[in-house]
Formats: structure tokens, sequence, C-alpha cells
């Protein structure tokens, strides 16, 4: 996984409008990646609206937020539009972002053994480089714990 002190990967893809979207992009802003494993499931639906209503928020600190999964633009189309989710959502099908930023992992769930996108949110200053890193995120008072940091930086 990425570490604070590495540059933002100069990576991208299409968002849920269809839009191709680059992270190098951001440049010049803060920058909040957040991996999520599934759109529309329960957790990753609560992380994604707590950082819709923080959005104002962090965009009055300097901030962009961006939303990744390897769900295909279809699903984050819908995802975003169920949800009322007002920030890009990257569909990340390849995996190249999510491999790039190190979020893959084995879990283990009631025994059973599966791949999937491990939930952590990144935190990029305006010149690109990482500067702090939330891995195995749990969803509750996330997003306040990410704009508090925002705000510090």
């Amino acid at each position: 996984m990425l570490q604070a002190g590495a540059k933002v990967p100069d990576l991208g893809a299409s968002d849920q409008d269809g839009n191709d979207l680059r992270l190098r992009g951001f440049a010049g802003r803060k920058l909040v990646v957040y991996f999520y494993p599934k759109a529309d499931t329960p957790g990753c639906t609560a992380e994604s609206q707590a950082f819709r209503d923080e959005k104002a928020e962090l965009n009055a600190a300097g901030a962009e937020i961006v939303g990744v999964s390897r769900d295909d633009v279809a699903a984050q189309k819908k995802f975003a539009l169920k949800y009322g989710l007002n920030f890009p959502l990257l569909a990340d099908t390849s995996s190249q972002i999510c491999d790039a930023f190190g979020v893959i992992v084995e879990k283990n769930m009631y025994g059973k053994k599966s791949i999937g996108i491990q939930r952590s949110t990144f935190l990029a200053g305006p010149d690109g480089t990482i500067e702090k890193v939330w891995p195995r995120v749990s969803v509750e008072g996330h997003a306040a714990a990410v704009l508090e940091a925002v705000r510090s930086l």
C-alpha cells in the first residue's frame, strides 16, 4: 500500500459520466481518494454518503474528492444517481489504480477467502504527495476525520 511521502500515481479511469479523469489532473488542490469495495452495498453507501455530506466543507478547505472501485461506469452512475453523490466515482475495471495504490488484498469473511478492495483513503497535498493514509477504514466518523486532516494540511 502506498504510504505518506509517495506521489499520487499518474493514472485515471472513466467516471460515472464517462469522462476520463486522471488523478494528477487535480494538481494544485488537496485530493482525497477513497477506495471502496462495491457500489451500492451498505458500508460503501454509508461511506459515500458521508463524503457527499462533507463535500462543501472539503471544497472550502481546498480539497477535491474522488471515489474509486472496480465497478463499471454503469454501476457507478446508478450508485451516484441513487444517493446524490456529487463527486467523481472512477470505474477502475482494469484494477490499475487499485493495484498502484496497493489496496487489493486477500479477505477472509466467515472462513471464505476472496480478493478485493480494502476500504482505504489517501490524502494528497497540492503537489501530489500523499500526506496521510487510512488503511482498513471503519466507516463511522471517517469522513469527519478526513475533513479534519484536510483542514490541518
